[in-house]
């Protein structure tokens, strides 16, 4: 149960900012320290951007309507980050994190057949990132032309999953170059499909269960990977 006098104070401002300094490490107010108390705080102001940039958008998203939803003060939010952007990108990396290691765990877990690792990755990749669709909107979509630095996280991202499609690749006996074809490229190809037919699926543009979208992705790397497999 929330602590209404701590909820009613971190909204007022009543506990002073002033007090909360590094001499007061270790110290404890209602049972916590400082360092928890700010931890804490942070995760509301995380759980709330996850709601509105998920639901009313980034761009229709103030900095007052965030401490609104976390039951907290201006001060508060610019004691844990810069600026909205800064709580975008925050959001954005714990949901990437997710949808990566959902993807490398099942990935690690396929076996040693292409198609086998792939249906494994790619089934993990769309259930992580499509099981709160909030999340999947901020990943897939708010995130996009925010800025040029998280513009080129975004871009960062795509190519950190195709070099993933890469690597299990050549792990398993394909090869970088063959004639015109190259696995870079081809792979890059793939995550971008797959991100663009994750985007109309969570926007409801493309009338189709989530298990038979894996499948149509499945379908197009399997056919196109076997021409670069010795």
């Amino acid at each position: 149960m929330i602590n209404q006098t701590a909820l009613w104070s971190e909204k007022s401002g009543h506990t002073s900012h002033m007090t909360e300094t590094a001499s007061d490490a270790g110290r404890t107010w209602r049972g916590q320290t400082i360092e928890e108390r700010q931890a804490d705080r942070r995760e509301r102001l995380i759980e709330a951007g996850v709601e509105l940039f998920g639901t009313r958008g980034y761009a229709n998203t103030p900095v007052k309507a965030i401490c609104e939803q976390a039951g907290l003060t201006e001060r508060y939010f610019y004691e844990a980050f810069e600026d909205r952007e800064d709580l975008l990108d925050a959001i954005y990396s714990i949901v990437l994190t997710d949808c990566r290691q959902a993807t490398l765990d099942a990935i690690r877990s396929a076996g040693d057949d292409l198609e086998a690792s792939m249906r494994a990755g790619l089934t993990a990749f769309a259930r992580e990132l499509t099981r709160d669709p909030r999340r999947a909107r901020i990943q897939e979509i708010e995130i996009v032309g925010v800025s040029p630095e998280m513009e080129r996280k975004r871009r960062d991202s795509i190519h950190a999953f195709a070099a993933i499609v890469a690597d299990r690749t050549r792990e398993l006996g394909g090869r970088d170059e063959i004639g015109p074809l190259r696995l870079d490229v081809i792979s890059l190809g793939l995550v971008g499909s797959v991100n663009e037919q994750l985007i109309d699926y969570v926007l409801g543009y493309l009338d189709i269960s989530l298990e038979d979208l894996i499948e149509n992705q499945i379908a197009a790397f399997a056919a196109v990977a076997r021409q670069l497999l010795e």
